[in-house]
């Protein structure tokens, strides 16, 4: 097997393990408990002569404890966990991103940069992820349009949407691009840009540039409207 390749810096706690192929960029922290580079099953059928695949993790990224994070998955930098995260194999996350605690990434999965994931989400594989994407609490992502006969179909999540609290998402379905789905929706549709959906199922109740704050302050599209955060590069 090959030797696992560091830059400087790397902190790695004595209890993690990292498997062979693993590259670690400079400023990377890897807490306790956590397993990078975790290959598929394939591996307990023949171990010894099995072929890891590259697992890169990006520059300053913080892998905090008891992280999963398997083989064949590209990592940019400035990436964070919470604690428990599961990300599984031919997935690739951008830079500037974060995924809370007890969230699972499923396999074959794309998320762009600056894209914040909550806790206690679930991503379907096949979902693909735009950049500056907000996913909130208990979010499932799903993909599999008559289960359990894998007939699947990706959902895509365009840039700048938001999915609020305990949504589903159903196969196949696009949220548009500066959308918002309010908490506990149902997406059984295509929802289509800047607007408002919400509901079991969810249904279009308006426009996301008719949406106003207590003090009738515009708030949507947020990009327009958030303060400083997370080194957003508009706000440079």
């Amino acid at each position: 097997m090959e030797e696992r390749k560091s830059e400087k810096n790397v902190q790695i706690h004595p209890t993690a393990l990292i498997y062979p192929n693993v590259v670690l960029h400079e400023n990377v922290f890897v807490g306790p408990y956590c397993i990078i580079g975790e290959p598929t099953g394939d591996y307990y059928k023949d171990p010894e002569n099995y072929q890891f695949k590259v697992t890169e993790i990006g520059a300053n990224s913080i892998i905090r404890s008891h992280s999963v994070i398997y083989e064949d998955v590209t990592i940019g930098e400035n990436f964070q966990t919470g604690h428990h995260v599961t990300i599984r194999e031919d997935s690739k996350i951008g830079k500037n991103c974060s995924i809370g605690t007890l969230s699972d990434i499923q396999g074959k999965v794309h998320i762009g940069d600056f894209v914040r994931i909550h806790s206690n989400v679930f991503i379907a594989p096949l979902t693909t992820v735009k950049n500056y994407v907000w996913i909130f609490p208990h979010v499932v992502v799903t993909n599999d349009i008559y289960p359990p006969l894998n007939k699947l179909e990706g959902v895509t999540i365009e840039e700048y949407a938001i999915v609020a609290a305990g949504t589903i998402i159903l196969p196949g379905k696009t949220i548009g691009e500066n959308s918002l789905v309010a908490a506990a929706s149902l997406v059984s549709k295509d929802v289509a840009e800047r607007t408002v959906v919400r509901g079991m199922p969810a249904k279009v109740t308006g426009s996301v540039e008719d949406m106003r704050d207590k003090d009738g302050e515009q708030l949507y599209p947020w990009k327009q409207y958030i303060k400083e955060y997370r080194g957003y590069p508009w706000q440079k």
